[in-house]
């Protein structure tokens, strides 16, 4: 019993500090991959591939060991000591590994806050720049395209050898939900929609508690204040 609390701290702790990470775009240089710049460490939520069940429309349920792998962005499982990805996300319901729920609307949403108001963490990466090789060896940079988009689509393309340089970076995006089903940006403009005409209210909690839109923490606390304020009172102005 002691190991298996000690065992969901630690994830509990190993995500809070993921979410506080301000992480720098890495340039991955031309002839190497992606993978040599992520240990396996790095690569996963959690430090291990943990028990967890996947539920499926149709009421299918899957017992499995899931790891989330932040930056191919795809929750993986083991399947006869083969590493996999679910193919069919549009089948997903919810997956929970050890304490964490997650669903797929475009991308995997971890729920951090459940109830009336629900807010969820996305994480992944983006390509920033292409750094391609020009006349004279200068560097031509563009914009992120499609060209490489598969760079970043699964475990297995980590081992690809890129032609240009790419310039990547973790990203992590929050969503709300009032009906479990509706993921949206949590933004200050989407969150004052929700006030039905308590606008000034949040407008000054945010003013006076210095809310920033990037901080988990600070989201939360928001998410409390709107919850609470909305949902508990809905009559009162």
């Amino acid at each position: 019993m002691k190991r298996t609390i000690f065992i969901f701290c630690s994830v509990l702790l190993i995500s809070s500090y993921l979410l506080a990470q301000k992480h720098e775009p890495i340039t991955v240089k031309a002839g190497t991959s992606v993978k040599d710049y992520f240990p396996v460490a790095e690569r996963y939520l959690y430090p291990g591939f943990t028990a967890g069940k996947g539920y499926f429309k149709k009421g299918i349920v899957i017992p499995c060991l899931f790891n989330f792998n932040v930056i191919s962005g795809e929750m993986e499982f083991i399947q006869s000591k083969d590493t996999l990805v679910i193919a069919k996300k549009e089948e997903i319901n919810s997956i929970v590994v050890a304490t964490d729920t997650f669903y797929y609307h475009d991308a995997y949403l971890q729920m951090i806050r459940s109830g009336r108001l629900s807010v969820y963490v996305k994480r992944g990466v983006e390509i920033k720049n292409i750094l391609k090789q020009g006349a004279m060896g200068t560097i031509n940079r563009s914009a992120a395209s499609d060209s490489y988009s598969f760079v970043l689509l699964g475990p297995r393309s980590f081992d690809m050898k890129l032609a240009d340089d790419v310039v990547i970076q973790q990203t992590v995006g929050f969503f709300y939900s009032t009906s479990g089903n509706d993921f949206i940006p949590f933004t200050r403009k989407n969150i004052i929609r929700i006030m039905q005409g308590k606008e000034d209210e949040i407008k000054n909690y945010i003013k006076a508690n210095k809310i920033d839109f990037d901080s988990r923490e600070d989201l939360l606390k928001l998410a409390g204040f709107v919850s609470d304020l909305v949902f508990k009172n809905p009559g009162k102005s």
